[in-house]
């Protein structure tokens, strides 16, 4: 059965993680976020009762193995080439080109001004993720940059507005009043000095999520706590692939 969710441009659609080692990964994986697995060629596809919602990969034949793995968070567009430009208009890098995959959709990583990474996405048989909502699904993603125009840059992108929250250093990017994503400013650097984007995992059980992380070879890295969107935390995976899960407010 074929699932569909419609994301508006600039919406975190997919996910991955290039990994060394797929087996320990979807252990872990699995005893924290219930995760099911299964392998398609160079993926290996997550699933929620049969629906995608990321994917697993090892390095390409010949590449160097990653520092320190990092989810690839892709943002929809439903002009790929056209998007291409606007980065590049804007001031961003095409670090990977356009890559059609057949039946699914084409794709292209690129850096912001501050030289962060994430992909974009232009969903054909695949739109995106096929869940939402529900415990293990994908439910935000945000940016920590450096750089303070890097809200500027995706609202130019994608064709967002930039919502500064009163009192902190955070930007929601908004299409029509809904979020998007969001830009923290001035932290989470990664050994190069740039920003790092983190994803968002949906928990029944955050406080739960957090042990079962512990137990199986991860990382606290931001204990269990309680905001005004709902309680949360951030884990990394035994290799150091850093996650956020969150029970947001019913």
């Amino acid at each position: 059965m074929t699932y569909s969710i419609a994301y508006a441009p600039g919406a975190p659609a997919w996910l991955d993680l290039t990994v060394t080692d797929p087996d320990a990964a979807q252990r872990f994986y699995a005893a924290v976020l219930g995760w099911e697995f299964t392998d398609d060629g160079p993926y290996r596809t997550v699933r929620i009762g049969g629906r995608r919602i990321a994917a697993l990969s090892s390095p390409a034949d010949g590449a160097p193995p990653p520092g320190r793995p990092a989810w690839t968070v892709y943002l929809a567009t439903h002009d790929l080439d056209a998007t291409l430009a606007a980065v590049r208009a804007a001031g961003g890098t095409v670090a990977v080109g356009r890559s059609d995959l057949p039946g699914l959709g084409s794709t292209a990583i690129v850096q912001d001004p501050a030289g962060t990474a994430c992909g974009l996405w232009q969903g054909s048989g695949l739109a995106g993720s096929e869940a939402s909502g529900i415990p293990g699904a994908p439910a935000w993603a945000e940016v920590a940059s450096p750089d303070p125009a890097t809200a500027e840059f995706f609202a130019a992108v994608f064709g967002l507005t930039a919502e500064r929250l009163p009192g902190v250093d955070f930007t929601s990017l908004t299409r029509n009043g809904d979020p998007l994503f969001g830009v923290h400013g001035g932290g989470g650097r990664d050994r190069r000095g740039t920003g790092a984007w983190l994803p968002y995992f949906t928990a029944a059980d955050v406080d739960g999520a957090a042990a079962r992380a512990g137990r199986a070879g991860g990382t606290v890295l931001r204990a269990p706590a309680d905001s005004p969107y709902g309680r949360w935390a951030v884990l990394a995976d035994p290799a150091g692939a850093r996650f956020a899960v969150a029970r947001p407010v019913d």
